[in-house]
């Protein structure tokens, strides 16, 4: 797994979301994902492995993190961006996947009190080349961020997306704790797409 060198905002995202744990709120809804069938079984939707192994926009490499969208469009724009930015077409299937969520403390930095309260601004939520700077070995700034909220026992983040105009839903399913719950719409039907022994 790749190891970064830490972002120098973590001590300072850590320290507020320690002091203001308001700042995580409910969020309920739900969340769409396109994603290859390599992997389609419902619990493999919802592990957050691959993003704990390459990393992310909103987590460092090592901590498992479920992304989605809060609608199909956005989803779909989200599928394509590793591969516009790698300048490939991608033609292989995918499957979208609907997933139910009931999470109780999510930071919501699509909120304009809550990015003041964190002394950070939509710009600088987007502005980063993450993928170039995990090559280089550097946490970004919105990995930063997003450990300091995992650290700090949230279930997730809402952000809007860098791809298109939408808002990205960002989950860490090793937080999810009582009274919160995460299911795939109709996961029955993916176990169709699972290899068999």
């Amino acid at each position: 797994m790749i190891k970064l060198r830490a972002n120098p905002r973590f001590a300072e995202f850590r320290g507020l979301l320690a002091a203001k744990p308001e700042l995580l709120q409910p969020w309920s809804g739900t969340l769409f994902r396109f994603q290859t069938v390599d992997f389609p079984a419902p619990e493999d939707v919802l592990s957050g492995a691959g993003a704990k192994h390459r990393g992310g926009r909103w987590n460092p490499p090592g901590v498992a993190t479920l992304y989605g969208s809060t609608t199909d469009a956005t989803a779909l724009e989200e599928s394509k961006a590793n591969d516009r930015y790698a300048g490939i077409v991608n033609r292989s299937p995918r499957l979208l996947v609907a997933v139910e969520a009931r999470l109780t403390r999510v930071l919501d930095v699509t909120s304009a009190p809550v990015r003041r309260a964190l002394g950070v601004t939509l710009t600088e939520l987007t502005a980063e080349d993450w993928r170039k700077l995990v090559e280089s070995g550097r946490e970004n700034f919105t990995q930063a961020l997003g450990r300091a909220a995992f650290q700090a026992g949230a279930s997730g983040i809402l952000a809007r997306s860098a791809a298109v105009a939408g808002v990205n839903v960002v989950v860490f399913p090793g937080n999810l704790g009582k009274g919160e719950s995460l299911a795939v719409v109709e996961g029955e039907k993916l176990h169709r797409f699972a290899p068999k022994d």
